[in-house]
């Protein structure tokens, strides 16, 4: 008797799978700053000092050569001036000499008796000029400021596809024999 024998051989793949990769870097964003404070620059020269003590020396005594020449010169003319009067007046009263009821010679051979006496006066002492010439304040503003500089941030992406790689190692197949088979 004929038998028949029918054998199958499935198919066999290989597979060889490369998954994909995403390699990814980042690169944060930045921001440099740098803060410049304001600066207030005061400067003020000196002021000028101006003392005159010139007034003040006269009135204590002590008196420059032109001022001493000057004030005798006015004593001088003031005490001519004195002088001429005093001589108007002694002729005046010697003019009347005539008259009964004064008699002139008499009256000024007495006051000639007695001498003028001097004069005691205080004089204020005058306090010496100080002046003072302030200088104005020189002001100068720096005004402040912010520098920055930004660097943007960035990603660095790196890619690479998968693969799927398929090999067939055993073709799908069919034997099929006749078998006498005998009993």
């Amino acid at each position: 008797m004929l038998q028949l024998s029918m054998r199958s051989y499935p198919i066999r793949l290989e597979y060889t799978i490369q998954n994909a990769r995403l390699a990814m870097k980042k690169h944060l964003p930045m921001v440099e700053m740098e803060n410049i404070p304001p600066q207030l620059q005061i400067s003020q020269p000196a002021g000028k000092l101006t003392i005159d003590s010139t007034d003040y020396y006269h009135s204590i005594g002590l008196k420059t050569w032109a001022a001493l020449s000057r004030e005798n010169y006015d004593r001088g003319r003031q005490a001519a001036l004195e002088g001429i009067a005093a001589i108007v007046e002694k002729g005046n009263r010697l003019a009347q000499i005539s008259n009964p009821a004064t008699n002139a010679i008499a009256d000024m051979a007495f006051e000639s008796c007695f001498a003028a006496k001097g004069e005691l006066s205080f004089e204020p002492i005058i306090a010496p000029s100080v002046r003072y010439e302030a200088s104005p304040a020189q002001i100068e503003v720096i005004p402040g400021k912010i520098n920055y500089n930004l660097v943007r941030g960035r990603v660095d992406a790196d890619y690479q596809p998968g693969k799927v790689g398929i090999q067939v190692t055993q073709y799908p197949r069919l034997d099929i024999s006749v078998v006498d088979v005998r009993v």
